[in-house]
């Protein structure tokens, strides 16, 4: 299973220029496939990003997971489950707080 969340404490700062960060990782094992960023202008991340991010983590694990899980409140979610459909994911949208005791450590990282 693998999950993203959007970065909500601070935004990161990169030349000035506020941004969020999406973080693809297996919930299983907590390890970060990669990240992307948007700009912090209610923009989801571009569609080629994502589809980079996803195989990258196809060549991490050389496999699939059975399931994306998506924070339901996050912009991105679409892009995200755009990809999930087209690679044959199933894919699920929670709240952001049934996330936190998976990533509340990696989110503490970035503050």
């Amino acid at each position: 299973m693998c999950l993203f969340f959007q970065r909500k404490i601070k935004f990161l700062f990169v030349k000035e220029e506020p941004f969020d960060i999406y973080v693809l990782i297996d919930a299983a094992s907590t390890y970060v496939f990669g990240h992307v960023l948007s700009r912090v202008v209610d923009e989801s991340p571009l569609e080629k990003d994502v589809e980079t991010l996803f195989t990258e983590a196809w060549e991490s694990k050389g496999q699939w997971a059975k399931k994306l899980i998506v924070s339901e409140d996050s912009i991105a979610k679409n892009v995200f489950m755009r990809q999930a459909e087209k690679n044959g994911l199933a894919f699920e949208t929670v709240p952001v707080s049934d996330l936190s005791p998976i990533v509340g450590l990696l989110r503490e990282s970035f503050a």
